[in-house]
């Protein structure tokens, strides 16, 4: 059975990019896998203000609707000619879904496929945290300048916790066609179990993979980054993680790396919550 792929696409308050169209196609094709494109449409939820509005509301409202329609007829018809061009299949379907719960309809949709893809942006970071705490699948984020190649190098933030063993499951198929993996581990961040890491280590150095392990320290650099420095000296092309080890309040409170990838990604990574 060939892996199932799945790109939602957004049409409002911004239009996904065609760069993340691109970047999927591409990287569905190299995987051998099917792509299957969801378009959202939103519905905009009409109000009655308790006095007379300064705006016209219902104004406002139809426009955004209509501009998200033409959004997605674009959308629509970019990856058709991305997918012809490619010459890789990909399935489209539009939805409709009333904001702002427009992450949590992606979430229930992507319930379905092994793979998640976007981008990331500060308009859809809240979207990107619906679909990894909700769908139960992998998610892959690209940055919005990326250009999808060849997986050839796997980065692994090792740190041997339960988001990451399920991030890893997700990433098998990746993990398979690559030929090296790098398990980088900072060290000054939380007490790393290395044994544990050697052991997998071996497992994975067997299935035939070339493996090497870097420890790193993060000296009062921001864990996320010193991960993509490390990730990017080993010229990997992708990098696997955990994603929000923590709760929601305390990752929001106190910030985490996995929110601060979402807001300074720099390779494409896949996340699993």
């Amino acid at each position: 059975m060939r892996v199932q792929f799945h790109l939602p696409l957004l049409t409002y308050p911004d239009p996904s990019s065609f760069a993340l169209i691109q970047n999927a196609i591409d990287f569905a094709r190299r995987q051998e896998a099917q792509l299957h494109v969801s378009v959202f449409e939103v519905k905009i939820p009409r109000v009655s203000p308790p006095f007379p509005p300064i705006v016209d509301v219902d104004k406002m409202s139809a426009d955004a609707e209509r501009s998200s329609r033409a959004c997605a007829t674009a959308l629509i018809e970019t990856v058709r000619d991305y997918a012809h061009k490619a010459d890789q299949a990909a399935a489209i379907s539009s939805f409709e879904a009333t904001e702002p719960l427009v992450g949590d309809r992606i979430a229930e949709i992507s319930r379905i496929y092994d793979l998640s893809i976007m981008e990331t942006s500060p308009i859809t970071s809240s979207v990107i945290e619906r679909v990894l705490f909700q769908s139960g699948r992998p998610l892959l984020l690209f940055p919005a300048d990326n250009c999808c190649g060849r997986i050839d190098t796997v980065a692994i933030a090792w740190d041997g916790s339960a988001t990451l063993a399920r991030a890893l499951t997700g990433a098998r198929a990746f993990l398979d066609n690559a030929s090296k993996a790098v398990l980088i581990s900072v060290t000054d961040d939380k007490a790393i179990d290395a044994d544990l890491r050697d052991r997998f280590a071996t497992l994975i150095r067997a299935g035939g993979l070339a493996v090497e392990i870097v420890d790193a320290q993060s000296q009062g650099t921001p864990v996320a980054a010193k991960i993509q420095s490390v990730a990017a000296e080993s010229r990997a092309d992708l990098l696997i993680t955990g994603g929000f080890g923590h709760s929601r309040l305390r990752e929001l409170i106190l910030g985490g790396v996995t929110r601060s990838l979402l807001n300074g990604l720099e390779v494409p990574v896949l996340l699993c919550h």
